[in-house]
C-alpha cells in the first residue's frame, strides 16, 4: 500500500493548518509518540491529505471508522487515519468429478493477473469441492480441491462446466452446498454446462440463461422455467451470470474485472493473457468464419483454408467454383446450403478476421492491414469491419490496446 495518511482537522482548531506556518505549535502537543512517527513519516514523503469538516462530524466519522486514532490537547481534535488494505474479494471456484479444466484455469488465471497487475482489493482465488481432496477432472488428471467455508461472505462462486455436471447435480448434497453459496454470494457464474447445476438447484428459474451451444436445446428441454439463449457469449440477470462454453469463461472474467476495477487494468490483464480484450456479452458464441469451416466438412474446408493462405486473390465466385471441382450453379447452390452464407460474404468475414488478428497482433497502420487481409484499401476496411463487429477498425484496436 501506498502508506497514505489522511488528516481529519476540526474546522477552527489550527487556523493556519495543520502543516502550515504554525506547524511547530504542534510540537508542543502532547502527542503519543507513534502518532508523531506517524505524521513525520507522510509529511516527509508528501503522502498527507488534510480534510477539514466541523467537530460534530468529526466525531461521528471518527465513531463510524474505529480505525482512527484521536488525539486530543483540551477541546481540540486531530484524528489520524492510515489507509489500510481493503478486505480482499472471496471467489469460489467449485470442482467435482469430470470437471472440464479450463472452465477453472482460464478464469482463475484471470483474476490472478489482475492481481499481479495491482487490483485492489485483490482476488482471493479458491478452488473447492463438495468433497475436500482429490477431484479427477475430464482431461483425465487430478486437482486438489478445498473444502467449502462453511459461513462467511463470498464476493463471486463460479461453477464451471464439464461432463461430470449431471452426476453432480442429482447428489442432493452438491445442490444444498450451492442452494447455501449462493445465499451468501454477491455474484454467482456458471461456465458452460455449469449452468445445469444452477438450474437443478432452482437458481435460474425465471432468468435469462446460455450455455454452450450443443447443449442449450437440452437446458431449455429439461428447465422450461429457464428462458434459455443460445447465441450469446455470456449473459447477466441479477446477480447471476451464465456463460458459453470453453474460453467465454475467460470473457466472463475480463468483464468482471473491468467492472470492479476498471477498463484499464482489464485491458492490461487481456494483453497479459493474449486475447480479444471486452468480447461484447452478446456477440455470438462462434464467429461466421469458423462456422463456414466446421460446416463444410471437405467439400469447402481445404477452400476456406485456401481463402485464408491468399486472402489477396481474386476470390470470385468463378475462381471458388474451380478451386472446389464443380460447375459454377452446382457451386453456389451447394456452398450457400452448407454455410448459409454467400460466397462473397464468406470472403468478407475471412477477411476481416484476418484484418481483427492483425489488428491486435501487429503495429500495423490500417492501409497495410487492408493490403494484407485483402481488402485494398483503407475505406473498403472500415466498412467491411464495421458489418461484420459493429465497429471500425481503430476502435477495434483501442478495445485491445
Amino acid at each position: 500500500m501506498s502508506g497514505t495518511v489522511t488528516i481529519l482537522q476540526c474546522i477552527g482548531c489550527f487556523p493556519d493548518g495543520l502543516f502550515g506556518p504554525s506547524s511547530a505549535a504542534s510540537a508542543a502537543w502532547p502527542l503519543r509518540r507513534s502518532a508523531e512517527a506517524e505524521m513525520a513519516k507522510a509529511r516527509a514523503s508528501r503522502r498527507v491529505s488534510v480534510i477539514g469538516i466541523s467537530a460534530r462530524e468529526l466525531d461521528r466519522t471518527a465513531c463510524r471508522a474505529n480505525m482512527y486514532l484521536c488525539l486530543v490537547h483540551d477541546r481540540r481534535r486531530v484524528y489520524v487515519n492510515k489507509r489500510q488494505k481493503l478486505p480482499a474479494r472471496l471467489v469460489l471456484i467449485v470442482a467435482y468429478d469430470g470437471v472440464q479444466i479450463i472452465d477453472i484455469a482460464g478464469p482463475a488465471q484471470v483474476l490472478s493477473t489482475a492481481n499481479e497487475e495491482g487490483a485492489e482489493p485483490a482476488y482471493d482465488v479458491r478452488i473447492v469441492g463438495f468433497h475436500a481432496g482429490l477431484v479427477e477432472t475430464a482431461s483425465a488428471f487430478a486437482i486438489v480441491a478445498g473444502e467449502i467455508p462453511a459461513e462467511g461472505a463470498v464476493d463471486t462462486l463460479l461453477v464451471p462446466g464439464g461432463p461430470g455436471v449431471h452426476e453432480v447435480r442429482h447428489d442432493a448434497a452438491a445442490r444444498t452446498a450451492i442452494i447455501d453459496l449462493v445465499q451468501r454470494t454477491q455474484r454467482i457464474c456458471a461456465v458452460c454446462t455449469g449452468a445445469f447445476l444452477l438450474a437443478e438447484a432452482g437458481i435460474l428459474d425465471g432468468r435469462r440463461a446460455v450455455t454452450h451451444w450443443r447443449s442449450a436445446d437440452r437446458l431449455a428441454r429439461e428447465f422450461p422455467d429457464v428462458k434459455v439463449d443460445p447465441e450469446p457469449l455470456f449473459l447477466n440477470d441479477g446477480p447471476v451470470w451464465t456463460t458459453a462454453g470453453v474460453t467465454a469463461g475467460i470473457d466472463l472474467m475480463l468483464n468482471l474485472v473491468q467492472q470492479d476495477h476498471g477498463a484499464a487494468l482489464a485491458a492490461r490483464v487481456a494483453r497479459r493473457l493474449v486475447v480479444y480484450m471486452r468480447r461484447a456479452g452478446d456477440q455470438k458464441q462462434y464467429s461466421e468464419p469458423l462456422a463456414l469451416q466446421a460446416t463444410s466438412g471437405a467439400p469447402f474446408e481445404d477452400l476456406s483454408r485456401r481463402i485464408a493462405g491468399d486472402p489477396c486473390l481474386p476470390w470470385t465466385v468463378e475462381t471458388m467454383a474451380e478451386a472446389a471441382g464443380q460447375s459454377l450453379r452446382t457451386f453456389h447452390r451447394r456452398f450457400e446450403a452448407a454455410t448459409g452464407l454467400s460466397p462473397a460474404k464468406a470472403v468478407e468475414k475471412i477477411r476481416c478476421d484476418l484484418a481483427r488478428s492483425l489488428l491486435h497482433t501487429t503495429d500495423l497502420n490500417l492501409a497495410q492491414i487492408a493490403d494484407r487481409a485483402g481488402l485494398g484499401t483503407e475505406t473498403r476496411l472500415r466498412r467491411a469491419m464495421t458489418r461484420q463487429f459493429g465497429v471500425n477498425p481503430s476502435e477495434m484496436r483501442e478495445r485491445f490496446a
